[in-house]
C-alpha cells in the first residue's frame, strides 16, 4: 500500500471544522465533511477514516482530496451560496 500522504489543516480551519462538529445545527453531510477532514489531518488513513466513521472509501477520498486541493471553501462550507 502506497505512503498516505498526511493532510495540514490550519489551526483556523480545524477550529472551523471543530464547530462544525459541534453544532446541533450543522447539516449531517458538513458533519461528515469536517470529521474526514479532521481525522485525515490528525494522519489517518483512508481505511482507518472509514472505520471509524462508517463511510465510504470513495467519499473519504473525495473529500480528502477536495479539501487538499481547495482548503476549507472547497469543502461545500461557503455562506450564501445558492439554493438546489
Amino acid at each position: 500500500m502506497g505512503v498516505v500522504k498526511r493532510i495540514l489543516v490550519p489551526e483556523a480551519d480545524r477550529a472551523e471544522l471543530e464547530r462544525i462538529v459541534r453544532a446541533s445545527s450543522s447539516e449531517v453531510r458538513m458533519v461528515e465533511r469536517a470529521r474526514i477532514v479532521l481525522c485525515a489531518g490528525e494522519g489517518l488513513k483512508g481505511l482507518e477514516i472509514t472505520e471509524l466513521l462508517g463511510c465510504s472509501e470513495p467519499t473519504v477520498i473525495k473529500w480528502r482530496a477536495r479539501y487538499a486541493r481547495t482548503g476549507f471553501w472547497g469543502c461545500g462550507t461557503r455562506r450564501g451560496r445558492g439554493g438546489r
